[in-house]
Order: C-alpha cells, then structure tokens, then sequence
C-alpha cells in the first residue's frame, strides 16, 4: 500500500475521462475532419457526437441527480437508451457505407457493401445482445475486426490520396473501439469486477467501474467510423442530391423504427428484461416462451458465479390457477454455458415440455419456475431474493400464462349481444321462474373474435317490473378458469352460472340483463343486437324471469 496515495472519487475519475476524451475527440474532428464534410454530413455528425455526449453525461453523472429510471440509462445494460443511441449509431456507419456504395461508380462497391452489412449487424447485436449466445464471441469479434481492417488496408492502397484521411479516420475508430470493447473486456477477469483500492498512486474512495470506460471508449470509436463513411460521402459528390440528403437525415429514422416493430424480437422497444435474483447468486436475466404441436418450450438466458454454478436446476411446471395443482411440468440440470463475462458464466438454455392429452382446454395456467441445488441426495429451493414478476411463494415465480386452445364450432350468426372489443354473448338460457332463496342456473355461451387484453367482468342485473327495484350478481364470463385477458380469437366456450337469489327479494317479474365491465375503472364496454342496433348502457335483455315465494 502506498502511504502517499492520494485520495480520489471514482465520480471524478470517470468525469475527467470524458472530458478528455471527448476534448481531444472534438478538437481533432473539428480541426481535420468535419471542414471536409459537405453541410449535410456535417450536421449529422456534429448531431450524434451531440446524442452520445447527452447519454453518456447522463448515465454517468446526472441520472442519480435527476431521479431517472437506473435501468434505463444505465450503460451496463442491452435494451435500454444507451444500447439504442449505441445501435443506432453503428447503423448509420452501415447505413451511409451502403449509401455510398450505391452512389459510387469505383471498384470498392463491393468493399463498402460489405463494411455496410458488417456495421448492419453489429448495430442490431449492440442492441439485442446476440453475442452472448456463443462461447468465445470475441474471438469471432476480433476476427471480423482484423478482416475489416485489412480489406481496409487494402482498398486504401488503391484509393486517390485525399481519401487516405477517411481510411485512416476509420481505422482509428475500429482500435478506439476495440480499446472498450475488447481489451477492457479482457481485463475483467484479472480485475474480478470494478477496481477497489489503491489505483497506482491514487486511493480510490470507491470502487472504479470498468464498463463506463469501455463503453465511453466504444462510442467515441464508433463516432470516427461514422465520420469516415459521412467524409467519403462528401467526396464522391460535393453537392449531393436533395434525395440523398434526405436518406441521409431519415437513416436515423428508419433505424428507430426498426428496432421498435423489429419482428425478429422477442422483446419490446426499451422495455426492461425481466431479471430474477436468487440466493445462490444466479440470475435468470430473460426468457422466451414458445409453443408448438403438444409442446411448450422456454428458452433461459440466465447466469451464475463460477464457483456457485455446480448441480443447479431448474424445474419449471403448469400450475392451475384454480386449484393450485400442477398439470405437466420438466426438471432439468443448468447446461449450455455460452459464454463468461468476469467472474459470471452465461449460460442459454432450452427446456421443452410435452404437453400430456389429460390437460383441460381453455383453463388458465401460471408458467412456474423453480430454481434448486442438489445435495445429499436432495433438492433445495432457492430462495427468490428480488425481481418483477408474480411470485407465487418465495421460491416460485410466475414466467407468464398459457391456455390449451380447443376447436371451436362455427360462429353464430345471431348473437344476442356483439360487444365493441371483439366478444360476443352467443346464446343464454334463462329458466321462467325460480324460488326465493333458491340457486338460479343460468348457462352462458361466449365466442371472442379477438385475443383478450384485460380483465373484464360480467353483470346480471335483476329489474323488478312493477317497482323498478333491482339487485345484482357480478363474475368472471367463464369464471376463474379463464379470465378473459386470455381469452383468444376463435374461442367457444359455455359457463354455467349458479347465483344465490336473495331470501328478502320482492317477489314478482324480473327483467334480467347483462353486460361486461373492465374490471380496472368499471367501465361498461358498448354492445350491439343481433340488428346491429345498441344496447342501451351497454346493458343486453336476456328475458323476464318470475321470482315466486
């Protein structure tokens, strides 16, 4: 330990970093770059210089102070802004090499569809993580660096000197980039996580977090590339074509836009995985389910300390929601590492379950993981330590909710009340009378149109005839067994009703109607006869039902 050591906050380490950086980073640009760069190019690069600057200011000095969402800015995560700024910026690399490709007319077209296509994909796996899929992806990484560089090299030798600058621009992007991405990722596993410490002649009062470094590296790196592509814009036409312009401006855009309708993911547009933390210090960071004929298939992305992973487990199993029980369910040891980062092995896995013939159709069922170590010839729980998902106990969390579908017959051409969401009440069937006190048996037929959103719930009001005094009886359509936020286009299903008439009711004529509420502010959802004309307050008449002593 030096004695001497100054002390120092990492706050002001990684601040001064940047600053410098992206001191050095606008006077050399600015200086020997940007004066080249025809007005449009110009902007756009002084624009996302702008963008970077912002997130990573933000994520790593003012989102504490302004009370910001941490996931969302933090640079350590996929999925989120930086991840997005970070993508998006990759994409115009690719998006304005291809852009000049088709402007140009020299032999490098094939040089710059290629850097296109490779920039391309590095912004869609910036943002969605593919490469921790695979076991020794920056080997992979480094091999397509390396070609990048000498395809590089060799178009550059045949290019006109004044083009020598932007080969080089972006041959110094691709090793500040490489500087974060790589060689501080390398670094990790020696430094076992952030440095704490003595740093040289410098006491930490902290601890040094090694990512905010890389990706700081990484996005300026990136920055360069994009000015390289945005200068050889610049010199294959000095006054480029107003269209040219305007693609040049709406890639940008059109990225955006394809990450949020992105059909190739299984994950939303900035929202957050779904990251569960259990006490053997595993995490299951994502997950995607899939079904297909008689199965249902999970896909884990999960991952554990190296000292910790030894006879873990998953069991995952169909719960009913009503009863508790489960219907079907796979236990299976962790397998499939794909990759490590630090201390931490990454790991993928496919679970399928078969889904047996005695499950019921159309009952709702909870997706139930269960992570557990054997030992001693035993299974132990792990206990669920935080996340964002139901739990069902504190080893149980809830991966989602799945229906077995049933055939459904031909719709009705007639249903007695079509509601504006989709649903339809098909037929009912109300006896005459009842006795006070009685059980009254009402069987309803529901189809839906559509896949369900929401909660919703059903009324039976009761209308006395003569004194307009009325009482009521509210559930689910189908019950419990299926909520209708899972009812699913094409479904046919019938639910019996059995509700208690009231010992002190009137006796009389009673006009009976129904309808369907939300069941989160109450609100009536419209309903139309078998005319198309409007039930009144979305209420349907079912009939007059006599209530006798």
């Amino acid at each position: 330990m030096h004695s001497g050591a100054l002390p120092v906050a990492p706050e002001i380490l990684i601040r001064l970093f940047i600053f410098l950086l992206y001191a050095l980073l606008s006077l050399f640009s600015y200086r020997l770059l940007m004066p080249d760069l025809v007005p449009t190019a110009r902007r756009l690069a002084a624009f996302m210089l702008l963008a970077q600057v912002l997130t990573i200011a933000v994520a790593v000095d003012f989102r504490a102070r302004l009370g910001l969402d941490e996931w969302l800015w933090d640079l350590n995560q996929d999925w989120n802004i930086p991840s997005a700024v970070a993508s998006t910026q990759l994409a115009l690399v690719g998006g304005v090499a291809l852009l000049n490709a088709w402007r140009s007319k020299s032999a490098a077209r094939l040089y710059l569809v290629a850097i296109g296509l490779v920039f391309l994909f590095l912004a869609r796996d910036e943002y969605a993580a593919f490469h921790e899929s695979y076991l020794g992806w920056e080997r992979y990484y480094a091999a397509l660096g390396a070609a990048v560089v000498v395809a590089t090299l060799l178009v550059a030798v045949r290019s006109p000197r004044r083009a020598w600058k932007w080969h080089l621009c972006l041959l110094a992007g691709l090793a500040v980039s490489a500087a974060g991405a790589l060689v501080i990722e390398q670094l990790r596993p020696q430094l076992q996580g952030p440095v704490c410490g003595n740093l040289g002649l410098l006491r930490l009062e902290g601890c040094l977090l090694t990512y905010e470094y890389e990706e700081a590296l990484e996005f300026a790196g990136i920055w360069l590339a994009l000015v390289a592509m945005l200068g050889q814009f610049s010199d294959l036409k000095p006054s480029p074509h107003p269209h040219a312009r305007r693609l040049l401006y709406g890639l940008p855009v059109i990225w955006i836009l394809w990450l949020i309708i992105d059909p190739f993911s299984h994950r939303q547009f900035l929202v957050q995985p779904d990251a569960i933390k259990f006490e053997s210090q595993a995490q299951l960071h994502d997950f995607r389910i899939d079904s297909g004929e008689g199965t249902l298939v999970l896909q884990l992305h999960s991952s554990t300390r190296r000292r910790n992973h030894a006879a873990l487990g998953y069991s995952i199993h169909l719960i009913d929601q009503v009863s508790g029980h489960s219907v079907a369910g796979r236990d299976a040891h962790w397998c499939c590492q794909q990759g490590a980062q630090g201390d931490a092995l990454i790991f993928q896995q496919r679970l399928a379950i078969k889904i047996p013939s005695t499950i019921p159709v159309n009952r709702a069922l909870w997706i139930v993981l269960t992570l557990w170590r054997e030992g001693d010839g035993e299974f132990l729980r792990q206990k669920i330590l935080s996340g964002n998902l139901q739990l069902l106990n504190d080893t149980q969390v809830v991966l989602g909710e799945w229906v077995l579908r049933a055939d459904s017959p031909a719709a009705s051409a007639a249903p007695l009340a079509a509601f504006d969401n989709g649903f339809a009440l098909e037929s009912v069937e109300l006896p005459q009378s009842v006795q006070i006190g009685a059980m009254l048996s009402i069987p309803f037929t529901w189809r839906s149109e559509t896949n369900g959103e929401e909660d919703l719930a059903q009324f039976l009001h009761f209308v006395h005839e003569a004194s307009g005094e009325w009482w009521g009886y509210d559930q689910q359509p189908l019950g419990a067994r299926l909520p209708t936020r899972l009812w699913y286009a094409g479904l046919a299903d019938s639910e019996t009703w059995r509700a208690p008439v009231p010992a002190d009711l009137e006796p009389g004529r009673y006009a009976v109607f129904t309808g369907l509420y939300r069941a989160r502010d109450l609100g009536r959802i419209p309903a139309k006869d078998a005319e198309g004309n409007p039930w009144q307050d979305g209420r349907a008449l079912l009939g007059i039902l006599s209530i006798a002593n």
